[in-house]
Formats: C-alpha cells, structure tokens, sequence
C-alpha cells in the first residue's frame, strides 16, 4: 500500500467512526433526557462537524497530490457525509421509543 491509499482508507474510517461516536452520543442522551429532537440535532451536528474536519484534513493532503484525487476525495466525502447523517437519523429514529421508555422508568 503506498501513501494514497493509506491516506483514503483513514479518511473512510474516520467518517465511519464520526457517524458511530454520533449515535453513540445521541442514543446516551435519548436515555439520560428522555429528548428525542435536541439530542438528534445535536448528534448530527456532531457527525456534520467531523465530517467537515475529515474533508478538510483531506483537502491539505490531497491538494498536493492530484487534483484528481482532491476532487474525487471531496466527492467521496461529501457522499460519506450524507450518508452517516441518513444512516445516524435513521437509527435514532427507529430506537427513540425505546429509549424514551428506558428514560420514563427510570425517573418515573
């Protein structure tokens, strides 16, 4: 493997894990506030924001590289991107009863 391609697959993984950390926030605090919609938006700017770091860390190195390989990265990204914000919304949405009802037992 040379430079390139271990520098895209640390970019996959990391928008991977930026949509894990997330959910992970998110459905912590589904649990502990019993708040579905704060907590989805606050965990989905969280996967957003480090989403955009990644991008960006992609950008220094990739411009220097190939300018094919700068906008195919952002293309890559930005896909990566929209995709964990649909997979992280989803998620939440599909668990949010469950999670809620967690939180009513436990502080009613």
């Amino acid at each position: 493997m040379n430079e390139i391609d271990i520098a895209m697959t640390i970019y996959i993984i990391y928008m991977i894990v930026a949509t894990f950390v997330s959910f992970k926030y998110g459905s912590t605090m589904i649990r502990k506030t019993g708040l579905f919609l704060p907590q989805t938006l606050i965990a989905g700017t969280i996967n957003l924001a480090l989403g955009v770091c990644a991008i960006i860390g992609w950008f220094f190195f990739a411009w220097r590289v190939n300018e094919f390989l700068f906008f195919g990265g952002l293309v890559l990204g930005i896909g990566l991107l929209v995709v964990g914000e649909a997979v992280l919304i989803t998620a939440l949405f599909l668990k949010r009863k469950k999670w809620i009802q967690i939180y009513n037992e436990n502080f009613n």
